[in-house]
């Protein structure tokens, strides 16, 4: 492998990308996984008027 400087800078575009691609499939995952794992409350309960009321 050469290393001119156009290589670098393309390796490091890309490795730029890739982490930044990364980072944000983690946070859609852990999103998902959030919203899969709360269980919807009973009805009675939601409706049900709160001291603050």
């Amino acid at each position: 492998m050469y290393l001119t400087p156009d290589y670098v800078k393309a390796e490091t575009d890309y490795r730029r990308e890739r982490i930044t691609r990364e980072y944000r499939a983690a946070n859609r995952r852990k999103r998902a996984e959030r919203t899969a794992r709360t269980e919807p409350r009973h009805a009675r309960r939601v409706l049900r008027p709160t001291t603050a009321a």
